[in-house]
């Protein structure tokens, strides 16, 4: 009982620093954009505090337990994602001065294209948002001992409190917080396995034999490689994490904030690995119950007290990735859809529609892995944007009419294909 109230009582006194942090936001500038002031470090804390999330934990020791070294995927597309972000995408998109990224395509495309691809980009972001209900309700039901269910309708609450009062602004805070948290949970994770087997000698020895653990023939080549794209298109052409480039103060921070994300972020997919082969090898039992498997490890190899703090904390850095997926969302929506209202308040309900969106999917039973979810989110970005995105930075200059209406056909066909593909 004690732990619970533990739990409850961290994460209270974290919800009540972001709000606190949140009352300076009055205007939608600064809660869309932070004023574009935001420094080096201040874009990589909104890039890997939403980038990083529950798929890069959560999911990552999940999908390790199931296929071993693929799980990798996920991290390390990201980082690959932001070095070509910050090396070739950065300079155009900061000194375009837009709000959104179809924004920007629609000033070469056209206002239709403009709606049409924010509102296939908002579903792709909103579907990353089941994503983190999903890791989010794995961890409230684990530490809490309640139901499913319940579980979800905290996690709205807590989104909420997280993205609606403070928006970007409330991102970078909890981006900068999650940075640090995540470290030296995953550092003090991955230390604890190679102490208890010595240094993976046993993990090896004990994994089950005739599986693929280290490489991709049973999670399937195919599939691994189409995971890996949706990756590194889906982030170079999500709103959320091209805010962060909008918010810097000049093409330099936004640069570099991006190469800093790309250097923390694939770390992390390594050791979530390293922690689920270890459960493979020594929990074989957690089997169905996969999507548990890191707060499994945390409650069961960290001393009772600290593990429950660290619990809280996971959840934080997953809450965080929601909220600022949330925010992409609700920016898109208002900037190149729903604009018939100005003012923060008409922004901050566009906000809180799209987390209670998503609750709704999640509730009515819209359950899969958290992987899955993530990477069907990141291929429907991609091929919605990824495209004229690349013509508008680097074949522009051509002025090449028939090109242009080729790019305008496949920004409606591909998206459609590559749902087909899916299902």
């Amino acid at each position: 009982m004690w732990y619970k109230f533990e739990f409850i009582v961290t994460l209270l006194l974290f919800l009540i620093l972001i709000i606190k942090f949140s009352k300076n936001v009055k205007t939608k500038d600064t809660f869309l954009l932070g004023k574009r002031d935001f420094d080096a470090k201040n874009v990589s804390y909104v890039i890997v505090g939403t980038l990083v999330g529950g798929a890069s934990t959560v999911g990552t020791v999940q999908m390790a337990f199931l296929y071993g070294l693929p799980a990798i995927i996920f991290t390390f597309g990201s980082g690959i994602a932001c070095l070509i972000l910050g090396l070739f995408f950065s300079r155009a998109l900061r000194e375009s001065e837009v709000v959104t990224v179809s924004e920007f395509i629609g000033r070469s495309f056209g206002e239709s294209i403009r709606k049409y691809s924010s509102f296939l980009s908002s579903s792709g972001i909103f579907i990353h948002i089941v994503a983190q209900y999903l890791a989010s309700a794995a961890i409230i039901s684990s530490v809490l001992n309640i139901s499913f269910k319940i579980s979800l309708i905290i996690t709205l609450f807590l989104l909420a409190c997280m993205v609606v009062f403070g928006g970007i602004v409330s991102s970078a805070f909890i981006g900068k917080v999650k940075f640090y948290i995540l470290y030296l949970l995953m550092i003090c994770s991955t230390l604890i396995v190679l102490y208890k087997s010595h240094f993976f000698k046993d993990v090896l020895n004990n994994l089950p034999k005739g599986r693929d653990w280290f490489g991709f023939a049973d999670y399937g080549y195919k599939k691994g490689w189409v995971d890996f794209l949706s990756m590194v298109i889906g982030v170079i052409s999500t709103q959320t994490y091209l805010q962060a480039i909008f918010s810097a103060k000049n093409v330099k921070e936004a640069r570099k904030g991006a190469l800093i994300s790309a250097a923390v972020i694939p770390p992390i997919g390594f050791m979530g690995v390293v922690v689920g082969l270890y459960l493979r090898a020594y929990h074989p039992e957690i089997g169905s119950l996969s999507a548990k498997a890191l707060p499994f490890f945390i409650s069961n190899y960290f001393p009772g007290w600290l593990g429950v703090i660290l619990n809280a904390f996971l959840l934080v850095i997953v809450l965080g990735t929601g909220a600022g997926l949330a925010l992409g969302v609700s920016t898109n929506l208002y900037n190149d859809i729903f604009r018939k209202k100005e003012g923060i308040n008409y922004l901050r309900w566009i906000t809180f529609l799209a987390i209670f969106g998503a609750f709704l999917i999640v509730l009515s039973g819209g359950g899969r892995k958290i992987l899955d979810w993530s990477f069907l989110s990141m291929g429907l970005r991609g091929f919605t944007v990824f495209l004229p995105l690349l013509y508008l930075l680097f074949f522009n200059k051509l002025d090449s009419l028939f090109l242009k209406n080729l790019i305008k056909l496949m920004i409606f066909v591909l998206p459609i294909a590559y749902i087909i593909m899916n299902l």
